[in-house]
């Protein structure tokens, strides 16, 4: 939890960025790299849909990591009562220009009421959650002139959609 705080207390102090152009496919492939032994261990898929290898943005590497992480240690969490759990990460570009990341999940979803309080800071519906990790990746989106938004049906499992223009 301190280091969560510091961590908030840091993100807070970003004002500058060290963006360089960063490759969703390289993103995609560190992630999956860093979270495969806990995927492995609870046999959890994960499946990466990249149909354009060369996709990249501005980003700060190590923020947009961060974030990335959050959302699937996130939905390895939603997951874990599934029979067939599956996390994807998938990526393209809209027809605006903008890249959109998304990370889903078929978890067990999130009611509405949850929804609208998901990116408040503490905020959390698990009992070792510190509730940091969602309102960081918000903070780290917005830092890149992005957005982030989730859909979410109980149920059903979770979408969430990164769009940095």
């Amino acid at each position: 939890l301190l280091r969560f705080a510091e961590t908030y207390r840091n993100l807070n102090k970003i004002t500058t960025l060290n963006l360089d152009k960063v490759y969703v496919r390289e993103l995609f492939s560190n992630l999956s790299r860093l979270m495969q032994p806990t995927l492995a261990q609870k046999s959890i898929s994960l499946e990466i849909n990249l149909k354009d290898q060369d996709l990249a943005l501005q980003a700060d590497p190590n923020l947009l990591d961060q974030a990335l992480i959050n959302l699937v240690v996130n939905a390895i969490d939603a997951v874990k009562e599934k029979t067939d759990p599956v996390i994807t990460l998938s990526a393209s570009k809209a027809p605006n220009g903008k890249v959109m990341i998304k990370v889903s999940d078929n978890g067990k979803g999130m009611s509405e009421e949850v929804q609208e309080k998901i990116f408040i800071p503490f905020f959390s519906t698990r009992k070792q959650g510190s509730g940091i990790g969602l309102s960081l990746c918000k903070q780290i989106v917005m830092l890149h002139n992005g957005t982030i938004q989730v859909q979410s049906e109980e149920g059903q499992g979770t979408v969430f959609i990164l769009r940095f223009g």
